[in-house]
């Protein structure tokens, strides 16, 4: 039994599994010196149904980011599931946490993003630009506990770190994303950006499915715990 995959499971069924995914670790393989998530996903359901089985990643989070995490058992949710990402049938509902306040307390933000792959790093601009590719999301602006403000984030196009650099780029980077510009205080074991909500038509039963992800229990998280309660309670 894999603790950390046992301990996060939020959803499963005969075609997928979600998990709600803690930070610092990576989904898959991108050296020897971690062992990925679906790696460890593999072995678990390997364990449960004493047969060999492989989870496959449908979408990606970065390696600091927390949430909402879908895999698939089978080749047809697999397909399916990446059939409704391709055409944007899925509803992803990200929580951000800011020092600084956006100006508006609700908008859309349009953008074209570049990336460098050998640095890993996304670069933003506000007209189109070559190989640049079109980013969009809507937020709206929560609340705010002890200096620290909670963004709903509904991106709607699936851009590398598109959430981390959009957000800056409007002065409001992410706490503890010191790639995209929060400014230094020590040491942070994550960003504070979680893939909260997950909604979309099951690709294999047709019915209406959320996926939920509790918040992490660490840093500023703990400061809008009853925000997460009052949104679940307002969604029941």
């Amino acid at each position: 039994m894999q603790p950390i995959i046992y301990q996060n499971i939020i959803y499963e069924d005969q075609h997928l599994i979600a998990l709600n995914k803690p930070a610092n670790y990576l989904v898959e393989k991108v050296s020897n010196d971690d062992v990925p998530l679906d790696e460890l996903l593999s072995q678990h359901l390997s364990d449960t149904y004493a047969r060999p089985m492989r989870a496959q990643a449908v979408h990606r989070l970065d390696r600091p980011v927390s949430g909402a995490l879908m895999f698939a058992k089978t080749e047809e949710g697999l397909q399916g599931m990446q059939r409704l990402f391709k055409y944007r049938k899925i509803r992803k509902t990200y929580w951000a946490v800011v020092r600084q306040a956006p100006a508006k307390e609700k908008d859309k933000l349009v953008h074209w993003l570049t990336r460098n792959r050998e640095e890993n790093i996304s670069t933003v601009y506000n007209e189109p630009c070559r190989d640049g590719l079109r980013a969009e999301l809507d937020y709206q602006l929560l609340g705010e506990v002890d200096g620290y403000h909670l963004i709903e984030v509904f991106p709607i196009t699936g851009r590398t770190h598109q959430i981390r650099v959009q957000l800056a780029s409007m002065g409001c980077p992410i706490v503890g994303d010191y790639k995209y510009g929060f400014p230094r205080e020590g040491s942070r074991p994550s960003i504070l950006l979680h893939a909260k909500e997950l909604t979309f038509d099951h690709p294999i039963h047709q019915e209406k499915t959320t996926i939920k992800a509790g918040l992490p229990v660490y840093h500023a998280w703990r400061k809008f715990e009853s925000f997460y309660q009052r949104t679940s309670l307002a969604m029941a």
